[in-house]
């Protein structure tokens, strides 16, 4: 990330004219997984993950922005194109851009697997030198991307030059959340924070809402911590806490409660002053 996460000098997954395929399981490394990967794969969307309450809003993030995404769009930090499918139903085009550093530190040794992320990435490219000439995109979409850039102006100035005048830029950023992606992990936004940003850089704000409330980050702080306090045998190389397999049967099910309980206390909290983070929608005018 010598600028940004997502960048390079080369590019050479760019491929006009050819639609994502789907033919195979997501994720960045496309591999029939074994039984007990399966198994993994579905935890993470139930609350016997930690991060479920998280992933739960930010899914409701994506209701909010799909609506306003038309035309051809640019996916900056595409990572394992988790909202492929919902983005691609509303647009003409899809085009999948990542950082090679972060590709590796997500999935090691993906270099030698190249031919299985056909369709998820399709540029292999430095955020703050986009390949694209001015106003070549409807929309722009950027998830969870901006606290992993350590100069942010310079990936919003590309953002503002490639999307095309009246064009959408979709975004998504984390306010209450632990390190992650180490070592690529510099700040955290305030409401006031990112429309600065946004609104410094030539972009006017139309939407911008909070992701969850107090209730929500507390449940989901507290599943956390339970799970690294009593849980996890070890802190990975990217900041996340891997789970002792003979400790998971007995914390994660009180992970799973705690988030149920505050996910049922969230809907009655009208206190959005500590949220899990800020969706946006702003206009390049």
């Amino acid at each position: 990330m010598s600028t940004l996460p997502v960048r390079h000098t080369s590019r050479t997954g760019a491929r006009d004219g050819l639609e994502p395929t789907h033919d195979s399981p997501g994720g960045v490394v496309r591999a029939r997984p074994k039984l007990s990967s399966r198994v993994n794969a579905w935890r993470k969307h139930t609350p016997f993950n930690p991060y479920w309450t998280e992933h739960f809003w930010l899914q409701r993030s994506m209701g909010l922005l799909a609506e306003h995404a038309s035309g051809r769009l640019l996916d900056v930090g595409v990572g394992e194109r988790p909202h492929g499918k919902l983005f691609e139903s509303k647009v003409a085009r899809y085009i999948g851009l990542e950082y090679p550093p972060m590709a590796d530190n997500l999935s090691p040794g993906i270099w030698t697997m190249l031919e299985r992320v056909r369709g998820i990435i399709d540029v292999w490219r430095d955020g703050g030198a986009l390949p694209f000439r001015e106003g070549s995109f409807d929309t722009l979409l950027s998830l969870e991307v901006l606290e992993h850039v350590p100069e942010p102006d310079k990936l919003v100035r590309e953002f503002f030059r490639v999307l095309r005048p009246g064009g959408k830029l979709l975004v998504t950023v984390p306010f209450a959340a632990p390190l992650h992606q180490l070592p690529f992990d510099y700040q955290r936004y305030t409401e006031p924070g990112i429309r600065l940003l946004l609104e410094r850089n030539g972009f006017v704000v139309d939407v911008l809402e909070p992701r969850g409330n107090f209730a929500a980050v507390i449940g989901s702080l507290r599943a956390q911590h339970f799970l690294r306090a009593l849980g996890s045998n070890a802190r990975l190389h990217d900041g996340s806490a891997s789970v002792s397999r003979w400790r998971a049967p007995f914390v994660l099910p009180c992970v799973a409660l705690i988030q149920i309980f505050y996910r049922w206390i969230s809907t009655f909290s009208k206190d959005t002053s500590y949220s899990l983070g800020y969706s946006v929608v702003a206009r390049r005018p």
